[in-house]
């Protein structure tokens, strides 16, 4: 099926790589707009954006996955789909680990901290930035990760402190040793 859809669209036609990173962007900002009342024209951006994520899923599944999942998490989000948010968020930052895009866990777990922050849970939240800060600065991220930080008033994320944060800390399997 991924074959099939791959060989559908000429190579010039495949997203590039800054391509797919500019469109996650653009997406989650759109889904941001309307969560802040800017209209309903952002959800309808948003849904479009999501529905090309749907596609170039299907073209490559290791590349794209994680971050279709974060905007899906982000529709259900700005719908007040609760429980579909939460799982999905929690999709995301899991296909992004298993597939070793450290950076896009990072972007997951941070912007589920400000979903979750957004219900009151507080201490998830706190936590999901913490995870954050911790893929960023192992990604090589430092300003971000210390944004993060300054940002959310953090403290040392400790193993156990949460289900992602200890997952984390136990099952990434493209941590570098310098």
């Amino acid at each position: 099926e991924s074959y099939k859809a791959a060989s559908s669209v000429p190579s010039s036609k495949m997203p590039k790589l800054w391509t797919i990173y500019r469109e996650c962007y653009k997406a989650i900002i759109t889904f941001h707009m309307y969560a802040e009342g800017e209209g309903e024209e952002w959800l309808q951006e948003g849904m479009k954006l999501l529905s090309k994520f749907q596609f170039w899923k299907t073209i490559s599944k290791d590349v794209i996955e994680s971050k279709f999942l974060l905007l899906q998490a982000e529709c259900h989000a700005v719908s007040c789909e609760i429980s579909k948010a939460r799982a999905s968020f929690e999709a995301s930052i899991k296909s992004a680990r298993d597939h070793g895009y450290i950076n896009d866990q990072g972007l997951a777990f941070e912007c589920y901290g400000k979903f979750l922050a957004s219900i009151v849970d507080n201490n998830a939240a706190l936590n999901c930035f913490k995870s954050a800060h911790v893929c960023y600065s192992q990604w090589g991220a430092l300003a971000l990760a210390e944004h993060v930080w300054n940002k959310n008033k953090l403290s040392t994320c400790n193993e156990g402190s949460s289900p992602f944060c200890a997952s984390f800390h136990t099952s990434n399997k493209h941590v570098r040793s310098w």
